[in-house]
């Protein structure tokens, strides 16, 4: 058995993969078998309950508690990380490059232009989840 990916999901990937079939949800099926480790912090988990309950979704009351369910029982939590300011378009962002930072995360895992456009920080990659996928399946 090999090593475990540490990663950072983003919280895009969380609503993608339950909303709508496809790559996000590939990821987090490696996440429930335990072939990557999420790691989060209580402002991720806080933007991740928010964003369930968003009117646009139109996720039930019962889904939005099964992804909120899903993502403490699959993660682990760290304390807030050391701050960076790298995004400045959207600063609330920075707290998944911190994050990563804090948990040695080899990945972060992302929809999002901001983090992608990065690309790649310190040991850090941003990609987004088929990327993610093709890399890990390089890997075996």
């Amino acid at each position: 058995m090999g090593t475990v990916t540490k990663v950072v999901i983003d919280t895009n990937v969380f609503i993608s993969g339950f909303g709508w079939d496809g790559k996000p949800e590939a990821v987090l099926d490696l996440l429930e078998n335990g072939t990557i480790a999420n790691f989060i912090t209580p402002e991720i988990f806080e933007e991740v309950k928010r964003v369930v309950s968003y009117p646009k979704l139109k996720f039930s009351s019962s889904l939005q508690t099964k992804i909120i369910e899903f993502v403490f029982s699959y993660s682990r939590f760290l304390g807030s990380g050391k701050p960076v300011s790298l995004i400045t378009e959207d600063p609330d962002d920075n707290k998944f490059i911190e994050c990563a930072i804090s948990a040695h995360a080899s990945f972060i895992i992302s929809g999002d232009p901001h983090l992608l456009s990065i690309g790649h920080y310190r040991d850090i990659s941003i990609v987004a989840p088929g990327q993610f996928l093709e890399v890990l399946q390089g890997s075996d």
